[in-house]
């Protein structure tokens, strides 16, 4: 065997077993990916809703007015009956929700820990009772019907700290006020109230 055969013979020799006997064809996948992203305000405010509660009020004419003060501390409501009349005969009613003052949070301000801010809302006195015309319209008095005539009980809201100081971004405060009862009370005043509007608090972190 002269040289150039036997190179050859020893080229082909070398080569992988798998292009004569057929190789395996390469494969692929696939897989769909979805990107999501979000925006969402930098500060947030969320706010309880007020409860004075169900107070238990003779019929007839008390020659003055009553009313109810919430007031928090360490997170416990107190409702006080004040006024002149007939405040024996005045007694909160056990079948439903205690009072309760509104519980605002703000949440991620990003000024520094200690600062204050300032807390608002816009309108403080209103009227309870133009309405409610259905059951239930309380939540705070499941099952207690609505008044077949309003007792034209107004009320004016304060907020308990309107400087609360920021930690870690959050900060707390509450919307507390006082109820008046009219002096005259029929028993088709008897039943369950709510403003009739909404109040719009606000909170600002002086950035």
């Amino acid at each position: 065997m002269n040289m150039k055969k036997m190179v050859a013979s020893l080229a082909v020799a070398a080569l992988p077993f798998g292009i004569f006997v057929g190789q395996a064809a390469a494969e692929t996948a696939s897989d769909t990916v979805d990107v999501y992203a979000g925006l969402a305000p930098v500060m947030e405010l969320s706010c309880e809703d007020v409860n004075f509660g169900v107070w238990r009020v003779p019929t007839g004419d008390r020659a003055a007015v009553n009313t109810i003060t919430l007031t928090n501390s360490e997170g416990v409501t107190t409702a006080a009956v004040g006024g002149i009349g007939v405040l024996s005969d005045i007694s909160l009613s056990g079948n439903y929700d205690d009072p309760q003052v509104g519980l605002c949070t703000v949440s991620g301000s990003s000024v520094a820990d200690s600062l204050t801010g300032y807390a608002m809302i816009d309108s403080e006195d209103s009227v309870l009772g133009a309405t409610m015309v259905s059951t239930n319209a309380n939540p705070f008095a499941e099952g207690l019907n609505s008044p077949s005539i309003t007792a034209g009980m107004v009320y004016d809201l304060t907020l308990s700290n309107a400087t609360p100081e920021i930690q870690s971004g959050t900060a707390f405060f509450y919307v507390s006020g006082v109820l008046t009862i009219p002096a005259a009370v029929v028993a088709d005043n008897y039943g369950a109230y709510r403003s009739t509007a909404s109040h719009t608090v606000s909170f600002n972190d002086a950035q």
